[in-house]
């Protein structure tokens, strides 16, 4: 089953429920369909996607900050492990050269906040619990110890690509498309007290919190340990059961894209590898079918455009 916009209905709004808000995208009118977006398998019928708002935009300005913190301290030093210094203060240095990393982090923990149930010490952990953070002290205790010589040289340059993996690990989190998926329901009693094994019951009926859980190990969609949530949402007087699957990071990600999700990532090649972002076909193909099964009711009218049904 696919949804198509009706050729009577008039031009998208600005803003939408499930669409999101048209500044996302660009500077044109809110997009009916992007084009890494898939539907979901027979299993998800009647459930539709729920745009959430992108975090790429937001990194642009902190980035490019962390880029001349990481310049001013680390040319100075380079000069002066050189012999050629220009009379900077090596804990100014220093100070800078972490900074870069520091802001980085912190860019994108606060960046979590403003997400749809985001976290930003899950945020901070998936950036900093990492065997590079403990050689990015590594090497500057060396450089510390020993500012001039070769040795300091190696262990500044050490530093670029290490930088570098940072910005594209949070920067291709940050582009890979946020979305849920909901499932309008009649009744509070979805069925949460006969779910599947798989899953964890957190709640006996429906409410607006988290309802189950389902840990996804490594191996099982990919390289990537992913929780999927069952979540109440209202909106209006229309009750909703929400399907989150969550990141590492704590970011829902959307699990319906298709291979062209690689044309909207600034990093395709080297972003997936170390953003921990899951393969989408696996996912599609994996992921199953819903744990309940609840009483569902109609989709509101003025909740989706005015959409028809067509079947494919």
């Amino acid at each position: 089953m696919r949804y198509a916009y009706p050729r009577h209905c008039m031009a998208a709004p600005d803003a939408h429920f499930l669409l999101g808000e048209a500044k996302w995208f660009g500077t044109g009118s809110l997009p009916l369909r992007l084009p890494h977006e898939v539907e979901a398998s027979e299993a998800w019928n009647g459930w539709r996607r729920q745009r959430l708002q992108p975090g790429l935009s937001s990194f642009l300005f902190p980035a490019a900050w962390s880029i001349f913190l990481l310049a001013a301290g680390l040319i100075p030093m380079l000069l002066h492990a050189f012999g050629h210094g220009i009379g900077m203060d090596q804990r100014l240095g220093l100070s800078l050269w972490l900074g870069s990393f520091f802001l980085l982090w912190l860019s994108a923990s606060l960046i979590s906040l403003n997400q749809t149930e985001g976290s930003p010490a899950k945020m901070w952990l998936w950036n900093t619990a990492r065997i590079e953070t403990i050689l990015l002290g590594v090497l500057v205790w060396v450089v510390y110890g020993e500012p001039v010589g070769t040795l300091a040289v190696v262990a500044m340059l050490i530093s670029l690509p290490l930088w570098s993996s940072h910005l594209v690990r949070i920067a291709t989190l940050l582009a890979w498309p946020r979305g849920r998926w909901l499932l309008p329901i009649a009744h509070v009693d979805i069925g949460l007290s006969s779910i599947d094994a798989e899953w964890t019951s957190e709640s006996k009926r429906w409410a607006r919190r988290p309802l189950a859980r389902r840990q996804i190990r490594s191996g099982e969609m990919g390289d990537t340990r992913l929780e999927m949530i069952l979540f109440g949402v209202r909106e209006g007087n229309q009750d909703f059961i929400a399907m989150h699957l969550v990141h590492p990071s704590g970011t829902i990600i959307d699990p319906f894209v298709g291979p062209t999700i690689g044309n909207g990532i600034p990093f395709p090649r080297l972003g997936p590898t170390f953003s921990d972002v899951p393969n989408s076909a696996s996912i599609r193909e994996l992921i199953g079918a819903p744990p309940v099964s609840p009483v569902v009711a109609e989709w509101p009218p003025h909740l989706i455009l005015g959409w028809d049904f067509e079947e494919e």
